[in-house]
């Protein structure tokens, strides 16, 4: 989920999109495994309860193709095959994905044909709320069949399964957002109690459990939420993804975050809807410094505050840049000042 910087043409899409799934196939056999500390990878962070997590993933919310119309879904798809491909072709091995995206059929079709084994990737994906118990299973039990996680050797796993927000959708909402009940001055979601968030959780940590989840968390949750999950959690929370960006960061999340051992990872990590900054003199002048884009320099100023990103675009130059984040440093005075451009996110509200 992030401000996007460019639109391809589909025509030329679709014909870089061969060449890359062909070189995907072709491509050696003998690979290095996610976060196994290899040349060349984006570096990993720990999450609490022990796996590593690749800095930087690739996003598939439809919201970053900015030529699809919001329900175009073909094209959102188009779109969300083309930026696994290149992704994995420039050596990118974390893909978001999440029931609301309607993009992970797609992303499975790719992971499919391509030569890369399971260990060469990292996948995350979303359930659509704080649902309880058994919808938090057969979740789970979808998005490995859309992800195509069934197959010859049985049943394989997610990397990680997030619970997407803490509430659940109106059931006309999950498939007319157009729809007056879910526009404003409505709302599109209703809230949960206390006693979902934590039956959710229970669910989450039982997948955890079976062995086709490797590591749980959340998003867009506020303070209090991970407070009311955390006060019958057996199992950590490893990770809260949220927006977060230069105009947009709540300190005291990730305060929180910190204190608990919970990753922070950012959705929209070049500006959301307070705009983006990547023509702000803060910024450009950070990118100057250190030869590197203007976008290089925000997704760096997160990491080096220990959030990752989650980056969305189908534009293959873009993508690249997005990995290349490693072969610099932003100063603690460049930090500061950038962290300076926004006020903090308000905390939210459910």
């Amino acid at each position: 989920t992030q401000l996007q910087r460019g639109r391809p043409e589909r025509e030329t899409m679709g014909r870089l999109s061969a060449s890359i799934l062909a070189a995907a196939v072709a491509a050696p056999g003998a690979r290095a495994k996610v976060c196994d500390g290899s040349s060349g990878q984006a570096p990993c962070f720990t999450l609490p309860s022990g796996p590593q997590i690749p800095a930087v993933a690739m996003g598939s919310w439809s919201g970053s193709y900015e030529d699809c119309d919001k329900e175009d879904y073909a094209c959102v798809q188009q779109h969300a095959r083309f930026a696994t491909e290149n992704w994995l072709h420039i050596g990118g091995r974390h893909i978001d994905t999440a029931n609301d995206y309607r993009t992970q059929a797609a992303i499975g079709e790719v992971l499919s044909r391509s030569s890369y084994s399971r260990e060469d990737m990292y996948l995350t994906t979303k359930c659509p709320g704080a649902m309880g118990y058994a919808a938090t299973i057969q979740c789970a039990d979808d998005n490995l069949q859309m992800l195509g996680q069934f197959g010859a050797k049985g049943v394989q796993y997610l990397d990680l399964l997030l619970i997407h927000f803490p509430f659940v959708m109106k059931p006309e909402c999950r498939f007319t957002r157009h729809s007056p009940a879910c526009r404003p001055p409505n709302m599109p979601f209703v809230p949960v109690s206390k006693e979902a968030l934590q039956e959710t959780w229970r669910a989450m940590e039982d997948l955890k459990r079976f062995g086709v989840v490797k590591s749980i968390g959340v998003s867009d949750y506020n303070i209090s939420h991970l407070e009311a999950t955390l006060e019958t959690a057996k199992e950590p929370i490893d990770l809260h993804q949220v927006e977060w960006n230069p105009k947009t960061h709540d300190e005291a999340m990730l305060d929180f975050c910190k204190k608990h051992g919970i990753q922070l990872q950012a959705w929209s990590p070049l500006g959301g809807a307070a705009g983006s900054v990547l023509s702000d003199p803060v910024v450009k002048g950070a990118a100057a410094a250190h030869g590197v884009s203007a976008a290089q320099a925000v997704l760096k100023w997160s990491i080096q505050r220990g959030v990752a990103v989650v980056v969305g675009t189908a534009n293959a130059q873009h993508a690249k840049g997005d990995l290349d984040l490693f072969g610099f440093n932003l100063t603690d005075a460049e930090v500061s000042a950038i962290s300076a451009l926004g006020a903090p996110a308000q905390p939210i509200v459910v």
